[in-house]
């Protein structure tokens, strides 16, 4: 009987700690990042000019991200990766006057590095950083603006970010 225990709690814990690195390149691609992350924080973003970051401070660059909202849950996770377009297959929009004032950032982990998605629901924009601050121009893209809201607002329910159009 102990035996057979211990099988059952060995395969459960193999089964577990492969599926989260299955299907994945070394190193994490952005669709790893986008469609397989570890896990995913939210944030309400803001952007600052050249050195007046607080390093202190989250943030990516010239954006800071001033109040951390919930990890996202499982569902919410996916939700993000059903939205995640290759660049090969995105369609931009259309370009709207807006000078790019980030209203919300996601940071999708793969172990101890991370990729930002920034996103401004005025002009429907997007910029990708990695964990150096780097941009990623072939990131793809997150076709999707009314999911994000949603997770702004389940996230951020008093508002603090731009509502889009």
């Amino acid at each position: 009987m102990r035996s057979a225990l211990l099988a059952i709690v060995l395969f459960a814990t193999a089964s577990t700690s492969c599926s989260a690195t299955a299907g994945r390149s070394d190193p994490p691609t952005p669709e790893d990042f986008f469609r397989r992350p570890d896990r995913v924080q939210i944030f309400i973003a803001d952007m600052v000019g050249p050195g007046e970051r607080d390093e202190t401070t989250p943030g990516n660059g010239y954006f800071v991200y001033s109040k951390e909202g919930p990890e996202l849950s499982s569902r919410q996770r996916r939700a993000l990766a059903d939205i995640w377009k290759s660049p090969k297959d995105f369609v931009p929009y259309p370009e709207r006057k807006c000078g790019f004032n980030p209203d919300i950032a996601f940071r999708f982990w793969i172990g101890k590095t991370f990729v930002d998605a920034v996103a401004c629901f005025s002009c429907r924009m997007l910029m990708f950083r990695d964990a150096q601050g780097n941009p990623l121009p072939d990131a793809g893209f997150l076709d999707g603006f009314p999911v994000m809201q949603d997770l702004a607002k389940q996230s951020f329910p008093e508002g603090g970010f731009s509502a889009g159009w």
